[in-house]
């Protein structure tokens, strides 16, 4: 069989480039090569001994004849069947042709002519019916991508109701998509306490609000990062396969309708936007979308028919199909997507479902295919992660918003200065309200309040106005078919009655008490859900309670389940509101019903929930709806509120400050005026108990009164404590409350002979966002200042002020060859961030490659990897400079290629060599690139592991960190990494530990050999193991019994260390706790903060540790005092006697200078 192949392969060789040429036939030669394969094969089997006792290969061979008949004399007839009238290929020329070949052959000149004939009626037969049948399928898959286009590109608005939009206007899914990222799922409730309290195991609604705040702590817990590309989803993993899990809303089916759309648009982009993201690096692929609902829906066809079915009856393909869709998936050019596994209502029918998707998957292996589900429905049992590795669609960040309105603006107008106009003008009110830019990192909820902004051309000041469109445009969602107007589905319930129905739910399970979850809403569990929503469907209906039971679990079943909306299935049989902010907003609205009743009912809840964080937002919307003389009532009863430590930490005057923010009509100007005053008093006053933070909250509280009725009473106290402010801290006010005289100021500051004053007035103008033509050119000089810092922080500006113009860009290239590395790499950033790493950018820098100055050739490379355009063309460039002359172009060529990230067999193979170049700094610089191209193959790791016994410490150092990211842990690699662990060079030893850690290599060896470094003759090699052994995570007996004694070191960094590592590995003997309290006594303050640091972490929160940790807060050294800080939170949490010691150390300390520092913490504990 082998042979065959071989055989097969040496026949076809480059014959499909020979037939196509001068042909425009839209087969591509590997695909013709295939057909030529194929029909070879079956002649072969038709008639066997033609060929038979010929040698198969080599150049005498009978593969090689092939090769040149091909080529030669049957081209022609070869070529008949890719024209356009599909000729069929003449047999008898084709065999007289063969014949004459043969005859002129040294070995094949005996050929039996009698056998040539019937040997090729089969090949034609069979080349000309695959090729035919290819082209047709061509023709097919044409029109079946224009209708995917004609479903899935056209992005419609239907549903979601803004006053003022054309629904009918329907947008360009590729023009307004936004790549989001994804992250490997950790299947969610690891590591949960056991610790549950009675009411919770009593009650279902109280079991799930106390795991879903153990979930929360969970999550803070957890370390960012991992993000990546949902772009490379299929080739992250080690499979073609994945499973992608997001919350509602947070575009799953989006992405699949993308996915498809550029699938069936490779080769119609329109080249200024570039090559879009895919997630499949073939460039042919015939996407099959399905709707699993759908497909639940059919449970006869088979996913086969039931594909075929969709594109005949909803795609409206007229055309045969018979064995189109199979012979794509047979051959592997095939993107499977299929969207909401969730959306199956019935469990058992949901198994059957995956079942059924296993086995088709199953048959067409090397087909790349997606499966998305909402987290609520999905069984960890479904798929398995080693076949389907689990991700999680990551919410919005602030680029993705940026780029998010850039795409949405840039497709809806033609004029530029519009465009810029309605963009900055949404971006400043996002950045404005982060309440309302928590909101946009949904994209559905982005996409509403992008609606609201394009149709109103502002956002609301008053957010509640904002969230009041937002909530009516959820509550329609659920009736976009009109079913709910018309009855078809709840007998009872107007679509006008949902809205009251939520507010009274909201308020309900907002009552329940916080979860720590700032986004999301609080679970409900399934039951109490419709026991709630049964008596609110009583008393509103008037009906039986039997049947508002059957109308509560209708509205869930059928609309809430099934539908994207205000209220969303979260879990198996738990619910929530689709954002914290609208149960929040709800929550308000329900009160505000209330006060019909008496304007008391707002009082009492100030009263009772002032300060609480879970009512925070719940209050200021309320207040923000309060008319006439209620806002003077309700500032009044803050301001008088019986706030603990008021006269150390002003909440109420702050709160206060906050409903000004929110524009509440006040009739006393003199109160509005008195609480801002207090306000800018607080921000100027010398007492120590000003400290920075507090002054942080006033900047945003005085801040956010920009475009309100209260800015201009702000900007004139503004101006009586100029002086008492200073000349930046002014500044920084002006540009919130009044940017236009702010940036005038700050440009004459741009002139100034100071450089650090030209700098910081750089940084404020970036910061503003006021990227007029004025201030950007004022900027571009800058850009060549003498300066560095400043030439890098106008590039910074320029970036943040979003302004990519050709004259920007044109003055940021030089920067790229600046001597300060700083500044090129602030100007390659500018360059990318600005969106100029573009092809006319990099078309300028590449024939800097090969300048005769290596310098430049070097630093050209550098701003490459930094641009981060890997295209071909570029990775072809640098690949001959890893050759270069100049040993600083190698190292530069082979760090720009490990950022770039294309590690091609051809990228690795030239980096190989440099492991072995003289110079120490390419040798660290090819094995750096290698770990990040993530090619771990065992030619890498083999080549590797010579490197970690070089002479050069930086080298040995590059290695182990590559390795670690390979995550290459063979035993030979472990061998190799152990003596590391006592290398001279302390970052070696430290990235020998890394390696091993993030290998999973805390093995008992390892451990083994580690110990004995605890007693080296070398301090630094003893802090260093026992650095390592903390995250090593092997706290056995003999790990502790070991870094005991190092707590009385005479070394203090050795004693620091082993504490930190005694913490980490969490275990809290007497012994050890002993051991650490002693050293609250440590005359290093640094020392006595890391054992009350491992002290808080083994839960050890006693009188001593919490009087120890006290006068760390008025320590010389930050580091000390934040440690302090950071441990008495975490101390709060265990113990209730932090909080009345720290008062009474800050009544003792009130005139001090450090006093502050106890403030900023008791505003953590009780704020």
């Amino acid at each position: 069989m082998i042979v065959l192949e071989t055989l097969l392969a040496v026949a076809t060789e480059k014959v499909g480039e020979r037939l196509l040429t001068g042909l425009n036939a839209k087969l591509n030669p590997q695909a013709l090569e295939t057909f030529l394969r194929q029909a070879v094969k079956a002649a072969n089997e038709a008639q066997p001994d033609l060929f038979f006792s010929f040698q198969e290969d080599g150049v005498q061979g009978y593969g090689a004849f092939l090769n040149q008949f091909f080529k030669g004399r049957a081209c022609s007839e070869l070529q008949k069947p890719l024209e356009e009238t599909q000729g069929y290929p003449d047999v008898a020329l084709l065999t007289e042709a063969l014949w004459k070949d043969a005859v002129e052959h040294p070995k094949l000149n005996c050929l039996n002519k009698a056998n040539i004939e019937p040997w090729m009626q089969e090949f034609v037969a069979t080349y000309f019916r695959e090729t035919n049948r290819s082209l047709q399928f061509q023709i097919i898959q044409a029109d079946y991508c224009d209708q995917i286009r004609r479903v899935f590109d056209d992005v419609k608005f239907a549903g979601i109701a803004v006053e003022g939009q054309d629904i009918d206007r329907a947008e360009r899914l590729a023009d307004i998509f936004v790549m989001p990222d994804v992250q490997e799922d950790d299947a969610g409730m690891r590591g949960i306490s056991d610790d549950m309290p009675p009411e919770a195991m009593e009650d279902p609604q109280q079991r799930l609000l106390w795991e879903q705040r153990q979930q929360i702590l969970i999550s803070k817990q957890r370390t960012s990062g991992g993000n990546f590309s949902a772009a490379d989803l299929l080739t992250k993993g080690k499979t073609n396969r994945a499973v992608l899990l997001g919350a509602p809303g947070s575009g799953k089916t989006t992405l699949m309708n993308y996915f498809a759309v550029i699938a069936c648009s490779r080769d119609q982009l329109d080249e200024n936007r570039g090559s879009p993201t895919f997630p499949i690096s073939r460039t042919s692929l015939v996407p099959i979308l399905i709707r699993i609902r759908d497909l639940a829906r059919q449970p006869d066809l088979s996913i086969l028919e039931f594909v075929q079915d969709f594109a005949q009856k909803d795609l409206a393909i007229t055309r045969d199909l018979t064995g189109f869709f199979q012979y794509y998936l047979e051959n592997g050019n095939t993107l499977i997507l299929l969207d909401g596994l969730d959306e199956v209502a019935d469990i058992a029918q949901r198994y059957k479902v995956v079942e059924k998707i296993e086995a088709f998957l199953s048959q067409f292996e090397h087909c790349p295919a997606i499966i998305t589900s909402r987290p609520a429905g999905y069984k960890r049992d479904f798929f398995r992660t080693d076949e389907y590795p689990h991700y999680e669609l990551q919410p919005f960040n602030d680029e993705k918003i940026e780029t998010f309105i850039d795409h949405w603006y840039d497709s809806r107008f033609e004029l530029e200065s519009e465009r810029e106009r309605r963009q900055t003008s949404l971006r400043k009110a996002l950045n404005d309200q982060p309440r309302i830019k928590q909101l946009a990192r949904n994209p559905l909820l982005l996409t509403i309040i992008a609606l609201i902004h394009r149709y109103q051309a502002k956002l609301p000041k008053e957010r509640y106005k904002l969230y009041d469109k937002a909530v009516e445009t959820l509550l329609t969602t659920w009736d976009s078919n009109k079913e709910l107007s018309n009855h078809e589905i709840l007998e009872y319930l107007e679509l006008d009655d949902l809205r009251r129905l939520m507010e009274r739910l909201a308020y309900w399970i907002h009552c329940q008490g916080g979860t720590g979850d700032t986004e999301g809403g609080t679970l409900i569990d399934r039951d109490e859900l419709i026991t709630q929503l049964t008596q609110y469907i009583r008393e509103m209906k008037r009906v039986e309670r039997h049947q508002a039971k059957a109308e509560a679990k209708r509205f869930l079943e059928q609309i809430v389940r099934d539908r994207a909306g205000l209220l969303s299935l979260q879990g198996q049989d738990r619910y929530a509101f689709v954002h914290k902010t609208f149960q929040e907003y709800l929550t308000a609205m329900e009160i505000r019903d209330r006060q019909e009743e008496g304007f008391e009912v707002v009082l009492e809840h100030i009263e009772e929930y002032l300060h609480n964080p879970h009512w925070e937002e719940v209050l200021l919307l309320l207040i923000a709806q309060q008319k006439r003389n209620n806002p003077i009532k309700v500032l009044q009863a803050i301001l008088a509120h019986d706030t603990p430590y008021e006269r150390w930490l002003h909440r109420n005057l702050l709160f206060a400050g906050r409903v000004l923010a929110e524009n509440v009509p006040v009739a006393d100007t003199e109160l509005a005026g008195s609480i801002i005053s207090h306000l800018m008093e607080l921000d100027v006053t010398q007492s120590p108990l000003g400290t920075d933070k507090l002054r942080s909250r006033i900047f945003r509280v005085v801040s956010s009164l920009s475009e309100t009725a209260f800015e201009d009473i702000a900007l004139k106290l503004l101006e009586n404590h100029k002086n008492d402010l200073g000349r930046w801290r002014y500044l920084d006010y002006q540009g919130a409350l009044a940017p236009d005289q702010a940036v005038g100021l700050l440009l004459v500051l741009l002139q100034d002979d100071e450089s650090d004053v030209r700098y910081r007035a750089a940084e404020a103008l970036g910061q503003l966002g006021q990227g007029s033509d004025a201030v950007v050119a004022a900027l571009l000089p800058l850009l060549q200042d003498d300066e560095s810092d400043v030439r890098s922080h106008a590039a910074e500006a320029l970036v943040k002020l979003g302004q990519g113009s050709n004259a920007v860009v044109a003055t940021l290239l030089p920067l790229l060859q600046d001597d300060e590395s700083d500044v090129r790499s602030h100007a390659a950033e500018a360059l990318v961030k600005l969106g100029q790493g573009s092809n006319a950018v990099v078309a300028t820098l590449l024939p800097l490659l090969q300048d005769d100055k290596f310098f430049v050739r070097s630093r050209t490379a550098e701003a490459l990897g930094q641009l981060g355009q890997g295209s071909d063309a570029v990775v072809a460039a640098l690949l001959p400079l890893l050759q270069d002359d100049e040993s600083l172009v190698r190292s530069s060529a082979a760090e720009a290629l490990g950022q770039l990230g294309q590690g091609s067999d051809a990228v690795v193979a030239a980096l190989l060599p440099l492991l072995q170049d003289d110079k120490f700094f390419v040798r660290s610089s090819a094995a750096e690139a290698l770990g990040q191209l993530g090619q771990g193959s065992d030619a890498v790791v083999a080549a590797l592991l010579p490197l970690l016994q070089d002479d050069e410490s930086f080298v040995r150092f590059s290695a182990a960190l590559a390795l670690a990211k390979l995550g290459q842990g063979s035993d030979a690699v472990v061998a190799a990494l152990l003596p590391l662990l006592q290398d001279d060079e302390f970052f070696v030893r430290s990235s020998a530990a890394l390696a091993l850690v993030k290998l999973g290599q805390g093995s008992d060896a390892v451990v083994a050999a580690l110990l004995p470094l605890l007693q080296d003759d070398k301090s630094f090699v003893r802090s260093r193991t026992a650095e390592a052994l903390g995250p090593l995570g092997q706290g056995s007996n003999a790990v502790i019994a070991a870094l005991l004694p190092l707590l009385q070191d005479d070394e203090s960094l050795v004693r620091s260390r082993a504490a930190v590592a005694l913490g980490q590995l969490g275990q809290g003997s007497d012994a050890v706790v002993a051991a650490l309290l002693s050293l609250l006594q440590d005359d290093e303050s640094f020392m006595r903060s890391r054992a009350a640091v491992a002290l808080v972490k083994l839960g050890q929160g006693s009188d001593a540790v919490v009087a120890a940790l006290l006068p760390l807060l008025q320590d010389d050294e930050s580091l000390v005092r934040s440690r302090a800080t950071v441990a008495l939170i975490n101390l709060d949490k265990q113990s209730d006697q932090v909080e009345p010691a720290l008062v009474q150390w800050i009544e003792q300390h009130q005139t001090e200078d450090f006093v502050g520092q106890g403030v900023d913490v008791l505003w953590e504990l009780v704020g």
